[in-house]
């Protein structure tokens, strides 16, 4: 088994960096397997060729031990259909080796049948037989506790004026519903993300609208072609760092830089810290060059692609309009921080970025980040 899993994340080099994707998948490995994610398939996408890409997705997952749960019927009112497309979908699986098992929304003791499933190995097909409203999808969700919340549709994403939407917080959701591009699959997937957050008793549960074709992508790297739609982060402001967890607040930045903090890291002011509430995301602001000075922003790695960047960015861009920061020559990141910034210099080690600035005060920044020690210890 060792080997082909080996084998298996090789070759998810297609759709990502291959340490990238062996990450996600020792995380997912972790928890509990019914909890890896739900998967809502459009009846469109059980049609070939769509049909044979999800198929082969889900090889793959199956030979990593995965099994993420399947759910035909929630977006489709002919009952009758979606019986035939259990059958349809449990056939493939079984031409291409991969153990399922089909069972009704409506069996007693749900939840158990598929968590002995999928402790098993073993893909659970649901069959939304018995048209409950959505109040039955938020008893799922809620008894299932999934971590990710998959709708596969041909559209694979939503789109705005011809450009992909890569991330939608719930609080958008009615105002991009009015855009004529919304598909009625979209429309109708939208409407129960909203109906089911109404009662849903998690807050960090995320969905996502893909294509089949991209579902590897979007449940192993940071990079998927969907559309992610989430809460949004609760981003705290701190004055000072007095009253919060620097252990837990030290492990979550080492985790994130992948390497150590000095402690005397902690021993100079901030000016302002924006947090996540349990670290996963966050920005510590410093002085430097009598202007403020943008010392960490991070998302740990587990949390990455979850759009928790974009919530701290604009909050701290909300409160402090004028900042620069530095950043080494080759971060993957810089092609974020360049669409984010005013202006960008190359200078020895690093790149520095500024936001609001004056133009007299920019060379002084340059040189003050530049000149400034590193943070971290050395290896």
């Amino acid at each position: 088994m060792s080997s082909v899993r080996q084998t298996v994340l090789s070759s998810l080099s297609a759709v990502g960096a291959t340490q990238e994707a062996s990450f996600y998948a020792e995380l997912f490995a972790k928890d509990d397997p019914e909890r890896f994610a739900l998967i809502l398939l459009d009846p469109r996408v059980l049609n070939n060729p769509l049909l044979e890409s999800l198929t082969s997705n889900l090889q793959i997952l199956s030979n990593l031990g995965l099994a993420p749960t399947l759910l035909i019927g929630a977006l489709e009112d002919n009952r009758t259909a979606i019986k035939f497309q259990g059958q349809r979908l449990a056939r493939d699986l079984d031409s291409s080796g991969v153990k399922s098992a089909k069972l009704d929304t409506k069996t007693y003791g749900l939840i158990g049948e598929i968590r002995r499933r999928a402790q098993s190995g073993i893909i659970p097909i649901l069959e939304m037989t018995e048209r409950r409203g959505q109040g039955g999808m938020t008893k799922l969700i809620n008894d299932l506790r999934p971590n990710k919340i998959v709708s596969l549709q041909p559209s694979g994403g939503l789109s705005l004026k011809g450009v992909r939407r890569r991330n939608l917080r719930l609080a958008e959701i009615e105002g991009f519903l009015n855009q004529a591009t919304v598909t009625p699959g979209q429309q109708s997937f939208l409407r129960m993300v909203q109906s089911i957050e109404q009662d849903a008793n998690e807050g960090r549960r995320s969905y996502v609208l893909a294509s089949p074709l991209n579902l590897l992508s979007e449940l192993f790297t940071t990079k998927g072609s969907g559309t992610l739609i989430r809460r949004g982060a609760a981003v705290v402001r701190h004055e000072t760092l007095a009253e919060v967890d620097l252990l837990g607040l030290t492990a979550a930045i080492d985790r994130a830089f992948d390497k150590p903090l000095r402690t005397e890291f902690w021993s100079e002011p901030i000016k302002a810290a924006f947090l996540e509430p349990d670290f996963r995301a966050g920005a510590i602001f410093t002085e430097l060059a009598g202007h403020a000075f943008l010392s960490k922003f991070w998302v740990v790695p587990e949390a990455q692609g979850e759009g928790l960047s974009r919530d701290v960015w604009e909050k701290a861009c909300e409160d402090i309009p004028k900042f620069f920061w530095r950043s080494r020559r080759h971060n993957p990141f810089n092609d974020w921080y360049i669409t984010a910034c005013d202006g960008m210099q190359v200078s020895g080690d690093w790149r520095v970025f500024w936001k609001g600035l004056e133009g007299n005060a920019i060379p002084n920044a340059i040189s003050a980040a530049t000149t400034a020690p590193d943070d971290f210890r050395p290896d």
